[in-house]
């Protein structure tokens, strides 16, 4: 049975959190322009009481309808959603330390190891940076964590087994990739009986199967769509073919930038168990098994999944599967110096938490922090200030063409054409076919109305004075950014350009280019 926590596990869970905070100092006041599509659509369900974007258009552009819905109860109580999106982030990204502290103990790690396992989550760097920037992602995380640590009593009762359905439902509402953990989870009470019946092994599935069914007529009849739309936007298609050795690389040099360390330790304690002493990967606890499975095979099966998809996989879309490979980690070396050099455990744990820790460290300063605090910078003085610049200059139903929409489309107040295709069905279907590239150079999303386009390229102002489709691109301001984060560095212009028609296309006459305005000079 788990044991209750103590007044010095406490002790050690607020040592972890002030590390983390410590460490996430330098990333105070960072946002991202996806936080912005999340209060866009917090501010309409609101005032609207519709999952939407562009008001009157009810989309599932907005991945994590659960964030959506916290913002908007912010909104609703007067909270300023900027602020408290930070909040909530950073509030999850501690709350899921106490987790994996929790977590450790009820697999029977005891005070020490455990304490290794938090601090060493603590300072995960992908965690920290997404846990300050008014994001989905350390709720998601915490979420997952929970529901697994359901997992792992779920069949003592029918009660436990049902609160880990709930749990499970909750996940997916946070973020759409942890459905996988239904599969996953029916293949881990399958394959381990966990000491239970079929009733307490899925009984679960009483709660998730009837909620999962009902959100998804809901959303269908409120949307029009099953499945948030990011999935036609990000995700190419199924692929077996050589290439995928190629994919891998992506998550795998994601996580290694963090838990590198750490993931070397768990393949090596696996490799170890599989080839030369299976009994390393027995557990005592019968109970425990399906839980610790599901666990175990999550850290694989999501970086698995998206490389199988063809998902354009970033750091926030990964760090689900972080906690856990900390937590396995920890309790390999336990385990295995135990068994052979038991008295030597502590010293082990030591040695690989210090090393874990200055790793990371190392990274969120060197790599982290400044890409982080540039593009926030620039959003700030670039994207929020276009987004004005429309409010007060351009008519009411005007439309914005623009392939970074949050920060453009909570400013503005007009309806934005999205040409990432999160929020916008049409270009979500064009972008399954065209890249982003070759649909701007056509034109492609002119049809639709568009009367600013805003571009987003290294090559400043390429379109100014060009005729596409009939359609005259005009510059009117424009705008210098960093870098566009981590992955890619380098500054990039946006361009806000007015698209004129020509008279017999329903515009006005083809007016001169105007002096083009600055964001870096100032001039608005």
């Amino acid at each position: 049975m788990e044991r209750a926590m103590k007044r010095s596990d406490y002790l050690v869970v607020t040592a972890s959190v002030a590390l983390m905070i410590i460490l996430a100092l330098p990333l105070r006041g960072s946002i991202t322009d996806d936080t912005y599509i999340h209060m866009q659509y917090a501010r309409n369900l609101v005032e609207a009481g519709e999952l939407s974007f562009n008001r009157g258009e009810p989309t599932y552009g907005a991945t994590s309808p659960l964030w959506v819905l916290l913002l908007a109860t912010v909104y609703r109580l007067g909270g300023e959603m900027a602020l408290w999106s930070r909040i909530l982030s950073l509030f999850f990204g501690v709350a899921s330390i106490y987790m994996v502290y929790r977590f450790m103990i009820a697999i029977g790690m005891g005070s020490y190891p455990s304490a290794i396992a938090s601090a060493i989550f603590a300072s995960e760097a992908w965690v920290i940076r997404w846990s300050m920037v008014g994001m989905e992602s350390s709720m998601a995380v915490f979420i997952v964590i929970a529901a697994v640590m359901a997992a792992l009593g779920a069949t003592r009762s029918l009660r436990r087994s049902m609160l880990f359905g709930a749990l499970l439902f909750l996940a997916y509402l946070a973020r759409p990739e942890t459905l996988l953990l239904l599969p996953l989870s029916l293949i881990s009470f399958s394959l381990f009986r966990g000491g239970a019946g079929g009733a307490r092994r899925y009984g679960w599935l009483l709660i998730f199967i009837p909620a999962i069914v009902i959100w998804f007529l809901v959303i269908r009849d409120h949307t029009g769509t099953w499945f948030p739309l990011t999935a036609g936007a990000k995700q190419g298609t199924f692929d077996f073919s050589p290439v995928l050795l190629t994919r891998m690389l992506v998550p795998v040099k994601i996580l290694s930038m963090s838990v590198g360390i750490a993931i070397i330790v768990l393949l090596l304690f696996l490799t170890a168990g599989i080839f030369f002493n299976r009994d390393l990967l027995r557990v005592e606890d019968e109970t425990r098994r399906p839980g610790l499975f599901l666990a175990l095979i999550w850290i694989f099966a999501l970086p698995a999944a998206y490389v199988l998809i063809d998902f354009q996989i970033i750091s926030r879309y990964l760090i689900p599967v972080s906690p856990f490979i900390i937590i396995f980690a920890t309790g390999s070396i336990v385990i295995f110096s135990g068994r052979h050099i038991r008295r030597r455990t502590n010293l082990l744990l030591t040695v690989f938490a210090a090393a874990v820790i200055a790793q990371n460290i190392l990274f969120l300063n060197l790599f982290v922090v400044g890409p982080t605090r540039d593009f926030s910078r620039g959003l700030e003085d670039v994207l929020v200030k276009i987004g004005i610049y429309l409010s007060e200059n351009s008519d009411p139903g005007d439309v914005i063409a623009a392939p970074d929409i949050g920060a453009v489309g909570y400013f503005s107040g007009r309806k934005i054409l999205d040409l990432g295709g999160l929020v916008t069905p049409e270009i979500n279907k064009m972008r399954s076919k065209v890249d982003y590239e070759t649909l701007i150079e056509r034109g492609d999303y002119l049809p639709l109305g568009a009367d600013y386009f805003l571009d987003r390229s290294r090559v400043p102002v390429r379109f100014s004075g060009r005729v596409i489709r009939g359609v005259l691109f005009t510059p009117v301001m424009s705008g210098t950014v960093a870098n566009l984060g981590i992955r890619q560095p380098g500054e990039v212009t946006y361009v806000l350009y007015r698209l004129d028609r020509p008279s017999g296309d329903g515009g006005s006459e083809l007016p001169g280019v105007p002096e083009e305005k600055s964001l870096d000079a100032r001039k608005i």
